[in-house]
């Protein structure tokens, strides 16, 4: 690995104790604004020794044999662009990290909390979220995960939208985030949303005529910002290598996904479904009509992903 790249996010001060608390908060917007709009909060994780390159390092490799566990790509980039449109790989992912100052990459490893240390700050985290916004994480949240970033200096990463709410934490360099009213129909229309939760994860289509709308949050390190679900967002990186780390909730949210699947269908059909939340009786119908097709794919996914493990 490149020494300069690794003293450059070295320190001798670096933490190497789980903080008592990783967020500093007004409690009351905290819990008014989560899931709703987008908010920045201060953190504690930024000098901790777990975000160093050669931590990170070690967590690449041993993520790399994991099916799924790492995202990759390099390459100038446009807002616009969609993540299947993958730019040219040129080189090996160890390549891009090496050379993380001129590769122009992205890189993403997933389930990053299967480091120990990395872990505990999430369980601490997410104990936390769970105390601001009194949200049962046992009963209503189906999924949690740490998901790295390591990006090169100016990197764009495209507009997009997820089915998780998180706290994107910012551990070194600086980059400004867009983010957009997930509720807003002009930036973000209802078939947009019903293709994202149906058939295509790149669904979301960015509009450059509607980027005043955006907030835009400078994030350095010990700052965070909160992404609603489905909020659309793109993000600019800063003069230098960018380290963030992403908490991310997915909701037990089935009822939510189905409605917009059944409107999906329908408009396939040739209706035209009223938006989800316009009628809450017409959305339980559609939830419900939903569910067994849902459930039977899923259970047909599950199978395939068994017998090409197998």
């Amino acid at each position: 690995m490149s020494t300069a790249v690794t003293s450059s996010l070295q320190s001798p001060l670096a933490s190497t104790s789980i903080p008592q608390r990783i967020y500093s908060v007004d409690r009351q917007q905290f819990a008014r604004d989560f899931n709703e709009r987008p908010f920045m909060v201060d953190h504690a994780l930024s000098g901790h020794s777990a975000f160093t390159m050669d931590r990170l390092h070690d967590l690449l490799e041993r993520s790399l044999p994991i099916r799924d566990k790492v995202y990759w790509n390099a390459g100038k980039r446009e807002v616009g662009q969609k993540w299947s449109d993958r730019p040219g790989r040129d080189f090996s992912i160890e390549e891009a990290f090496r050379r993380i100052r001129e590769s122009d990459a992205w890189i993403i490893i997933f389930g990053a909390d299967r480091d120990p240390e990395i872990h505990a700050m999430l369980e601490e985290g997410l104990k936390e979220v769970q105390e601001l916004t009194g949200i049962d994480f046992a009963r209503e949240v189906k999924n949690m995960q740490s998901i790295v970033f390591i990006t090169s200096p100016h990197r764009i990463s495209e507009y997009h939208i997820d089915r998780e709410c998180s706290m994107l934490l910012q551990i070194h360099g600086k980059k400004t985030i867009h983010i957009f009213d997930q509720n807003d129909r002009e930036v973000l229309p209802e078939e947009e949303k019903e293709r994202f939760w149906s058939v295509d994860n790149n669904a979301a289509i960015y509009k450059p005529h509607f980027q005043d709308r955006a907030r835009s949050f400078l994030l350095e390190p010990g700052k965070a910002v909160h992404i609603p679900i489905n909020a659309p967002h793109w993000l600019q990186n800063g003069d230098d290598i960018s380290v963030s780390v992403n908490q991310n909730f997915q909701f037990r949210n089935e009822r939510y996904a189905n409605v917009y699947r059944a409107n999906y269908y329908m408009r396939k059909l040739g209706m035209h479904p009223s938006p989800r939340g316009a009628h809450p009786g017409r959305d339980r119908m559609k939830a419900k009509a939903m569910s067994v097709p849902v459930n039977v794919a899923k259970k047909v996914s599950a199978i395939r992903a068994k017998m090409k493990s197998a």
